[in-house]
């Protein structure tokens, strides 16, 4: 089966917030940030409070930290998504909005985008996740290929998908 559609620049912000979601390395150093902080906070309001007696500090501290846990995923997140706004409109090219098609045949995955082809091995296609507004293709265990729903349509966005399954041996998630 065969599909054709172009990407826009939420396509390609999306693809790339996928991606870095699912970082080992990413993922680590945003947990470090955020609990490492929240406790280093933490503990400074303990010794505030227990051996220089400073109360009012002490507590000042320990709600900071408080409110550190709490919102920094939130301010993480809308860091993380101007950010990625910037690097992909920076580094936009048109052949990366061109029409491209994408091939499911029966040895693999094949996309060609403006003349030029790639062709993937079922074997190294390691996962397909499903979103309301896209789909994601894991190539290698990172996420390089997206299909946005609203301009393939619901019928052969779903028919795509099945023959997707039917064609791999790989992890499927559906959000």
């Amino acid at each position: 089966m065969e599909v054709v559609f172009a990407l826009d620049e939420e396509d390609l912000v999306a693809l790339a917030r996928q991606h870095m979601l699912h970082s080992p390395a990413l993922r680590r150093r945003y947990r470090i940030r955020w609990l490492g902080a929240t406790l280093l906070m933490g503990a400074a309001a303990v010794f505030l409070f227990v051996h220089l007696s400073l109360k009012f500090p002490a507590l000042y501290l320990g709600a900071f930290a408080l409110f550190f846990l709490v919102l920094y995923p939130y301010y993480d997140r809308w860091l993380v998504g101007r950010t990625l706004r910037h690097i992909v409109s920076a580094r936009l090219h048109p052949k990366a909005l061109a029409p491209r098609r994408l091939r499911a045949t029966p040895e693999g995955l094949e996309v060609e985008v403006g003349g030029s082809k790639t062709f993937t091995a079922w074997s190294r296609v390691s996962g397909i996740e499903v979103t309301p507004e896209r789909t994601f293709v894991a190539i290698d265990g990172a996420y390089s290929i997206v299909i946005p729903r609203r301009r393939l349509g619901e019928e052969i966005h779903r028919r795509f998908i099945d023959t997707l399954l039917k064609k791999g041996t790989f992890i499927f998630i559906l959000l």
